[in-house]
């Protein structure tokens, strides 16, 4: 009842309305954040590449222009180059074996992971050969056996210079992006899917995305992490740390390129054995390019691990190992040149 003197107000839902609804916004927030964190931590846990990897043991060490991970102290030595938008941190523990039985050299290639240069321009694959000879000289491996292997870009990069160093006795290349002309790299690479086709190659939002991220690089690695649950967080993180130049050279120059021809003739008619591996489920390579290779080149043979993708040498370190030791295990399929 209202005193006197005092108007009685009458109040309406629609007055209230605002407020629960604010409410009830926080509440489906709350609960989409609730969800979305628990569905990236059961992708996270549950992925087979994240039970897997290790970081390598070894010391980092600054090699002419590169930053290196060495393990070992015999004379013949491994070395393994990653790919692009990657680190040699990729190349885990699963790999320490092959020091048992000489030098295990793993660099961030030029441009990339703690070889990041932000004040160079050239990541051309006459800039990254000469850099990887530099690494050479400095860790005293001119003249030592070298077994060299690569994954994706890494690949590539590994025929390459396997090509100009005379004391390579057998390369490996793990899921190498072989176009015959630039114009099939573009085709496959765009055929891929909507993500590649404007993140893999030269366009405007690749350059803007790559351009936020040197200036926000923290943030991005964190971004980085977050949209990648099947991915160990370091290897998540590192895979921003590099430059728009750096990208872009290996793109253009490494794996859009077709002069990884060239270098493989100089191989072969070298008669250093190239073992070329991939995943049975990875859409990078282009479909039987490499076992016409083996039924044309002589020295030239594959391997096929039943159950990888594009991440083989990450997810399967052990496997990839044998094979670099010169011991296949089960799970694989082959034929010879």
């Amino acid at each position: 009842m209202a005193h006197p003197g005092q108007v009685r107000r009458k109040t309406s839902g629609w007055a209230t309305r605002p407020c629960a609804l604010r409410h009830a916004a926080r509440r489906g927030l709350s609960k989409a954040a609730a969800a979305g964190a628990a569905s990236w931590l059961l992708r996270h846990r549950t992925s087979p590449t994240v039970r897997l990897w290790a970081p390598g043991g070894g010391s980092r060490v600054r090699a002419g222009p590169l930053t290196v991970r060495a393990l070992g102290v015999r004379r013949a030595a491994t070395v393994l180059l990653h790919g692009i938008a990657g680190t040699g941190e990729a190349f885990g523990a699963g790999y320490d074996t092959l020091a048992d039985d000489g030098r295990l050299i793993v660099p961030d290639v030029l441009g990339f992971g703690a070889s990041l240069d932000p004040h160079r321009d050239d990541f051309s694959l006459p800039a990254h050969l000469d850099a990887l000879d530099a690494m050479a000289t400095a860790l005293d491996l001119d003249g030592v056996p070298l077994t060299v292997a690569g994954h994706s870009m890494g690949a590539v990069l590994a025929l390459h210079w396997a090509a100009r160093r005379p004391e390579v006795r057998r390369v490996l290349t793990f899921s190498a992006p072989l176009y015959r002309t630039t114009e099939e790299a573009d085709r496959h690479i765009r055929a891929m899917g909507l993500l590649e086709g404007l993140f893999a190659l030269e366009t405007p939002l690749a350059r803007w995305t790559c351009a936020w991220m040197c200036e926000h690089r923290e943030l991005a690695q964190w971004i980085s992490v977050a949209i990648s649950p099947q991915w160990p967080i370091p290897l998540a993180r590192l895979g921003v740390d590099h430059t728009w130049p750096a990208y872009l050279g290996g793109m253009n120059t490494i794996i859009r390129s077709p002069s990884w021809q060239d270098s493989m003739e100089r191989l072969v008619d070298r008669g250093v054995p190239v073992w070329m591996v991939n995943g049975a489920r990875d859409p990078v390579p282009v479909p039987g390019l490499v076992d016409q290779l083996a039924d044309e080149m002589p020295t030239i043979e594959t391997r096929t691990h039943a159950h990888a993708g594009h991440d083989l040498p990450i997810t399967y370190a052990a496997w990839c190992a044998r094979l670099l030791a010169g011991t296949p295990g089960p799970g694989s399929t082959g034929r010879r040149g």
